[in-house]
């Protein structure tokens, strides 16, 4: 006996489906399925309908993306939109919660996964060096992609301290200069693992000096995608004072 499929329910297995291996094997096996059936000539055509609307640009919200939601209330963060562009996306990263969220231009979030904002200081300094990442809006700079010169490396400070991947972050409303600091970072690994295990695919996250910090294969399998498909903006959500 088969069990009819809403039209909901068939969207959400597509929901979140960028980046995720299971769920693209799960689209190509559709397709295959599609392809064999009586109408599968019909419903494959490049102009069918609901090719030609999937296919369509979805604009970016007028005035920027500002994603955050109630979790970010009372939160110091961005005072300005990211001024996103199709292809673009966003990180919103709050300490408190210690995870980062992504999002598409549109604002359809994308993923969740741990994170740390934190520094060696109290939760609400982000003024001194080594403190707290100071909240505001950056977007990715440079990449600096250690995995991919060299997936076993020998132990070295620079592996242990950032891992498999590390990015320059950019601010963009002076949020660095404004209280002395700079040099601020998106990474993984962490000296305070210790040798292996700051390699580690899943490392154990501890505060850095003021960086941004989240598991290494999560730079490699969720964030290396963004960038390389469009300018990464990140914005920084921090306990008031």
């Amino acid at each position: 006996m088969t069990t009819p499929m809403s039209a909901e329910r068939f969207a959400d297995r597509f929901r979140y489906f960028k980046g995720q291996a299971q769920q693209q094997r799960g689209v190509l096996d559709l397709h295959a399925a599609i392809r064999s059936s009586d109408k599968g000539a019909e419903i494959l055509d490049e102009q069918a309908p609901w090719a030609l609307t999937y296919s369509e640009e979805t604009p970016a919200p007028a005035g920027g993306l500002d994603p955050r939601g109630s979790e970010e209330v009372g939160m110091v963060g961005p005072q300005k939109p990211a001024p996103v562009k199709p292809g673009d996306s966003y990180l919103l990263v709050n300490d408190w919660d210690e995870d980062m969220e992504a999002y598409d231009h549109t604002g359809q979030i994308l993923w969740k996964v741990p994170c740390l904002a934190r520094g060696q200081r109290a939760d609400t300094d982000w003024s001194h060096t080594k403190t707290d990442t100071p909240p505001g809006l950056y977007k990715l700079g440079r990449l600096y992609a250690d995995y991919e010169q060299n997936q076993n490396p020998p132990c070295s400070d620079t592996a242990m301290a950032y891992g498999w991947y590390s990015f320059d972050m950019e601010e963009m409303e002076g949020q660095e200069v404004a209280v002395g600091r700079a040099g601020i970072m998106l990474h993984g690994g962490g000296s305070a693992c210790g040798w292996p295990m700051a390699w580690a695919p899943q490392q154990p996250l501890h505060p850095t000096l003021g960086c941004i910090r989240i598991h290494n294969a999560d730079l490699r399998d969720r964030v290396l995608p963004l960038y390389r498909q469009g300018t990464v903006y990140v914005g920084v959500f921090q306990e008031k004072k």
